[in-house]
């Protein structure tokens, strides 16, 4: 994966969210192969599973028993939902167009807006279901555990910049046992995550920049 990242002109992916703390892992570090694979391909395992089997093997745990120690409670099918942030296009035009400094306010503001968009949605949106039919929710008190990756372009080639955070449905209950986020909870909320986003991209990039908004109207009888 790093080697088609670096082929490809784009950053290593980083670790975001309070839930890190649960697993070992602090924010900003470098995303790996295996640690993508465990935690997404292989139905919702700790990031750094292989390791934690190999320690209780080496233990003499048996195999069943070191495999447990790397899980986060229940298999799951779905492991993750894909966010994808764009600043809007009149200010990644800018980006695009713009000198070093302005590239560099921008991307600030960018990645700011998206710390604190996973910030509300782990005070405000996610729950974990348990109990008989899910009839019990809780907000995951430790937080949410998401990789977040850089990309400069489009697929048409096109400057943009974007990036795509890939949240994990893994989250502590209160009794530190690991459940699975409500997925359709994250769903309902998406136009609330991008009216957010927008908002703090577009009011950090005027005040750094000087710059203003005005409304737009697109479609009449629409909001602008």
């Amino acid at each position: 994966m790093r080697a088609a990242q670096e082929q490809a002109g784009v950053p290593a992916g980083r670790w975001m969210g309070r839930g890190l703390a649960a697993l070992g892992l602090a924010p900003g570090g470098e995303v790996t192969e295996a640690q993508l694979r465990n935690l997404f391909g292989e139905r919702g395992r700790h990031p750094d599973a292989d390791r934690i089997e190999a320690d209780r093997l080496a233990a003499g745990d048996s195999p069943k028993e070191a495999f447990k120690t790397g899980a986060l409670g229940r298999r799951v099918t779905v492991t993750g939902v894909d966010f994808v942030f764009r600043p809007q296009p009149t200010i990644y035009l800018l980006w695009a167009l713009g000198d070093e400094e302005t590239r560099r306010v921008i991307e600030t503001a960018h990645e700011q807006a998206i710390e604190r968009v996973l910030e509300w949605i782990e005070d405000e949106v996610a729950v974990i279901r348990y109990g008989k039919d899910g009839i019990y929710r809780v907000r995951p008190p430790g937080g949410l555990v998401a990789a977040r990756f850089r990309h400069y372009e489009a697929r048409s080639g096109m400057p943009l910049l974007h990036d795509h955070l890939l949240l994990s449905v893994k989250g502590q209950r209160l009794d530190g046992n690991w459940g699975s986020v409500h997925t359709l909870a994250l769903h309902e909320n998406t136009v609330a995550a991008s009216a957010l986003y927008n908002e703090l991209v577009a009011a950090e990039v005027c005040e750094e920049l000087g710059l203003a908004t005005e409304p737009r109207t697109v479609t009449p009888g629409r909001g602008p």
